[in-house]
């Protein structure tokens, strides 16, 4: 079986830590389904080059997003993904598109759905419509455009924490 790719970024900012939203998105995925590549644009020399890599056989682009500097890496790393492959999917989450989800995607076209929220269940089954090739309309737990229109979908409720895989530190460089 080939497993599909899903691109997970980390925008460059100001304060180092492991993207543990990016980790625990990426566990939630079926390791034997779907490849799960993490880029730290913070660690990388060239992080464009670095996403450009990994581009060819994606299934989607994902970013984790805080409100303040680091939209700025989002915003330009997410437009030049769309540049190099228009028809890729890409999926922002995190704290910004959870405060303002239907303004993220009204202010940024190069978005074409966000994640509210806890996102590990809501990205998993987000993923699985994708490689399914399955309209991702209705998908509790996000926002995201419909016949030329943003709509909020119904949230999703919050999973206990117990009921969600443990982190695979194996997706990430930890000694970086």
């Amino acid at each position: 079986m080939v497993r599909r790719k899903v691109i997970l970024y980390n925008p460059k900012a100001v304060f180092f830590d492991m993207p543990l939203a990016l980790v625990a998105i990426g566990s939630a995925l079926d390791s034997k389904r779907f490849e799960v590549v993490i880029i730290d644009g913070r660690l990388e020399a060239d992080a464009q080059a670095a996403v450009a890599a990994a581009l060819p056989g994606a299934l989607c682009f994902g970013v984790t997003t805080l409100t303040g500097a680091p939209l700025r890496d989002a915003i330009a790393m997410t437009r030049f993904v769309k540049q190099q492959q228009p028809d890729l999917p890409t999926i922002w989450g995190g704290w910004h598109t959870s405060l303002f989800p239907t303004q993220t995607l009204r202010d940024e076209p190069a978005v074409d759905v966000t994640v509210q929220a806890q996102g590990e269940v809501t990205f998993r089954e987000l993923v699985e419509r994708l490689a399914a090739n399955e309209s991702l309309s209705g998908l509790p737990g996000t926002s995201s455009w419909v016949d030329g229109k943003t709509v909020q979908h119904p949230p999703r409720a919050m999973t206990d924490m117990k009921e969600l895989p443990r982190y695979d530190y194996e997706l990430i460089e930890v000694e970086r």
